[in-house]
């Protein structure tokens, strides 16, 4: 007959082999997932301030393109023959198509860095757990 302390000296003693080898308490493991969770948090505000920016960056486009089509407009209305009208018509939609390359190529490049730099907490605290549990059983 096998009694109850048998029973867990050999449950002790086969986890004994594993990473966790039972030297965790629920207190370590609950402070682990309060440091990933700072983490997220972290990770979280730099993607609200990035987003912010990216935000802030359409805005500035859009008020850019609306001046730049009143200009537009402005130069259409006066034209007084076939070929100013060509003329400002081409200009125009040459203009707005170099402004929108430009804005999307910025506003492009933001969200790269903001997405990076979003990461980083997160990746640093993946390395940080791998490095420390994420040995191999012997």
């Amino acid at each position: 007959m096998t009694t109850k302390t048998d029973t867990t000296s050999k449950a002790a003693a086969a986890n004994s082999k594993t990473a966790w080898n039972g030297a965790y308490s629920f207190d370590t493991m609950a402070d682990e997932g309060r440091a990933s969770l700072d983490s997220f948090v972290q990770a979280s505000a730099v993607a609200a301030k990035g987003y912010g920016a990216i935000g802030s960056a359409w805005f500035d486009f859009a008020k850019e393109t609306m001046a730049a089509q009143a200009v537009a407009a402005e130069a259409l209305m006066g034209a007084r023959s076939w070929a100013e009208l060509t003329d400002a018509q081409t200009g125009a939609a040459k203009g707005t198509f170099e402004r929108t390359m430009a804005a999307s190529n910025r506003i492009a490049d933001m969200t790269v860095k903001t997405a990076g730099d979003a990461m980083e907490p997160i990746r640093v605290r993946a390395e940080d757990l791998v490095e420390r549990y994420g040995k191999p059983a012997v």
